[in-house]
């Protein structure tokens, strides 16, 4: 379509005025169509006209060297005068249009009368709805743009040639230029008119709305006879005025148009097809048949008046519908769908019409139900749903088949077998660094797949991190946990390195006595003793059992002076750093080197604190080493006291821990000698 009225609309805003042309190939001939963009252009050109030239730019396949100009208009291209439309105008409304916008002394289609400014407002006003109306009419009647000046056709043309057309609007005086324009065609651009795309119908009671693709089609037809049949045979048109696309938003139609006509009998089936007319008002082939039949519809609709749950663990539902319905529907359905918006499916069919309750007992944890009434003929009539929510204390069962593994970077990647309760929420993750402590959730929320992921800090002590399971139901029932699973921590950091705590001289040898760290991944203890002179740290006792916490050097030889230390080892064979050098004298001469003959700690519960005093027989104590850790998680070096200090207070204690102090004497010779430890709980 060349012009239409949406955009002569947008054309409004523009400053510069300008001419547009399009080109209609006839077989044996070409048509022009051209509008302005303005109405101030429109009214200039109405009263000056156009110049029409022709050059002859291609003959024979052949770019001519210079292109032959023809005048096709040796006088102005105008309106004709009044008393020539009136043929036209009796036959054509939109000739008629036309040529009131032209000539007519009033074409006011609304507004009042006015002085002043508003009179001159109103005077624009007119001469937009002249210019609009009359752009709109043209576009409908080729034959009346013609009449207007507004269209010509070239009959001297060849089928050997192409053409450039140009337009020239007449300016003359103070007229306002107004810019010329131009199409490129030969009779070889001839194509025939193509058929409407996608006519489809949907058939109501009494009325059929009828849809088809105006946009596939747009730049060739701008409107549309709509014809009709009652035996697919002969058709008539629904006017005598084709239809086009009046609706759009910001100046720009439906991609699709629509029309609604009435049936006067549901049971008689109607045909429909659909004709193109395009701006130069040629008519198109006609598009496919479409047909159908009107549906009768049901006037009444079902309600749900009561759904309750029954103690059966069902619900008891009853309904209205008009008595008076039931003769135009089969049956009644009920119809569940677990959200307010659907899709709803039948769960009980063949609900006889006269029936208006039923129960219904396979309930899940949130229902919404309709009930539909379904007619002889149409679409299904539904109530508005009613939600339905029956009792449920009952929680899920304990999750099952957790596992999980740790990598390099901590990241831990959980697993289970999914629950297979219907009501269903999700899960919640349990965690704990060491077995006896009690696992604490990690989400707050119910997640809802069969894994999850967390991240650990690796380098810690632990060597094992705990994780359990349990699942919520959608009420918010929760299981038991599930069995803990263990999984084992990447050995990246080393144990902490044991402590020798005490030692005796016996009849057989040294005996040792030792504390660990308590790292649950630890495999062997491995002590280690050196003798006074020699370089040589000789490997005298590897622990597989690391519950053992002493050993008897019976090898170590009379008088003579070691060192001993002990390292722990991991299952992959990371190793501690060496514990800290014992220095003993075996058998004769170490009894002289004395020992600590007491050590205690007493507990004050009104200061939480806790004082070690301790008794010794040392001659040569320089100063005393206290190690401090809470029961079973290793020690390490807390104070160091003069040789003659005899106790110490611990105010940096918490309640309800048990603490382990291990004291050894550090001799004036630089070694170390007697060791003595006491646990004490606060």
């Amino acid at each position: 379509m060349l012009i239409t009225l949406a955009g002569c609309f947008s054309a409004l805003a523009q400053d510069s005025l300008q001419v547009s042309v399009r080109a209609n190939v006839k077989k044996d001939a070409i048509q022009l169509r051209w509008a302005v963009n303005s109405p101030l252009a429109w009214k200039q050109t109405n009263r000056a006209g156009f110049r029409i030239e022709r050059y002859t730019v291609v003959r024979n396949g052949q770019i001519l060297p210079q292109a032959e100009k023809t005048l096709l208009t040796p006088e102005p291209v105008k309106p004709q005068p009044l008393d020539k439309w009136q043929t036209l105008a009796t036959q054509n409304n939109y000739a008629a249009i036309i040529a009131q916008a032209l000539y007519g002394q009033n074409f006011q289609l609304s507004g009042d009368d006015a002085r002043g400014v508003m009179k001159m407002m109103s005077m624009a006003q007119e001469l937009e709805q002249r210019y609009l109306v009359s752009m709109y009419a043209a576009d409908l009647s080729y034959p009346a743009a013609v009449l207007a000046g507004w269209g010509w056709e070239d009959k001297t043309v060849k089928s050997n040639e192409r053409y450039l057309y140009r337009i020239i609007p007449v300016i003359t005086g103070k007229m306002k230029p107004v810019q010329m324009g131009s199409v490129y065609v030969g009779l070889t651009d001839y194509q025939p008119l193509p058929q409407p795309q996608d006519l489809a119908t949907v058939f109501g009671n009494k009325n059929v709305i009828l849809a088809w693709n105006y946009k596939i089609l747009g730049h060739v037809y701008n409107s549309y006879f709509i014809e009709k049949s009652t035996d697919g045979k002969t058709f008539s048109r629904l006017s005598n005025t084709p239809f086009a696309n009046m609706n759009g938003k910001d100046g720009k139609p439906n991609d699709r148009m629509y029309y609604m006509d009435t049936l006067t009998n549901n049971s008689l089936t109607t045909y429909y097809r659909i004709i193109g007319v395009t701006t130069f008002s040629e008519e198109g082939p006609a598009s496919i048949v479409v047909s159908g039949e009107g549906k009768n519809t049901v006037a009444y609709v079902p309600h749900i008046q009561r759904a309750v749950p029954n103690l059966q663990g069902g619900v008891d539902i009853n309904w209205e519908f008009d008595e008076r319905g039931n003769e135009h529907i089969q049956r009644f359905e009920l119809q569940y769908a677990d959200n307010n918006k659907g899709p709803f499916v039948p769960v009980l069919t063949n609900i006889t019409p006269s029936i208006r309750n039923l129960t219904y007992n396979q309930l899940n944890v949130t229902n919404y139900f309709v009930i539909a009434a379904i007619p002889t003929e149409g679409e299904p009539i539904l109530s508005f749903p009613v939600l339905v929510q029956p009792i449920d204390s009952i929680p899920p069962a304990s999750p099952i088949g957790l596992q999980g593994t740790v990598d390099s970077l901590g990241v831990v990647r959980l697993s289970w077998t999914p629950n297979q309760e219907k009501d269903l929420l999700g899960y919640r993750i349990y965690r704990g660094q060491t077995k006896e402590e009690e696992l604490i959730p990690l989400t707050d929320v119910a997640i809802r797949d069969n894994h999850f992921t967390d991240t650990l800090q690796v380098r810690n002590l632990n060597s094992k991190v705990y994780y359990a399971i349990t699942a919520v139901d959608k009420r918010y029932n929760q299981s038991e946990k599930s069995a803990v699973s263990a999984l084992q921590k990447p050995d990246i950091v080393p144990p902490s390195p044991p402590i020798i705590t005490s030692y005796k001289l016996t009849d057989k040898g040294v005996q040792l006595e030792w504390v660990t760290g308590q790292e649950e991944n630890i495999a062997t203890l491995q002590l280690y003793r050196q003798e006074k002179g020699s370089k040589e740290n000789t490997l005298i006792y590897t622990v597989t059992d690391t519950n053992v916490q002493s050993y008897t050097d019976e090898t170590a030889e009379m008088d003579r002076l070691y060192g001993y230390t002990i390292k722990a080892v991991t299952k992959n064979g990371l190793s501690s750093e060496p514990s800290p050098i014992i220095t003993i004298r075996a058998r004769g001469q170490a009894s002289q080197m004395g020992k600590i003959t007491s050590f205690t700690g007493k507990r004050n519960r009104k200061d939480q604190s806790i004082l070690l005093s301790w008794k010794h027989d040392v001659k040569e104590a320089k100063a005393f080493e206290l190690y401090k850790g809470e029961a079973g998680k290793g020690l390490s070096l807390w104070k160091v006291t003069k040789s003659f200090e005899t106790q110490i207070q611990d105010i940096d204690v918490k309640p309800d821990v048990q603490y382990e102090y291990v004291i050894r004497t550090v001799l004036a010779s630089g070694k170390t000698g007697a060791v003595a430890k006491v646990n004490v709980q606060n």
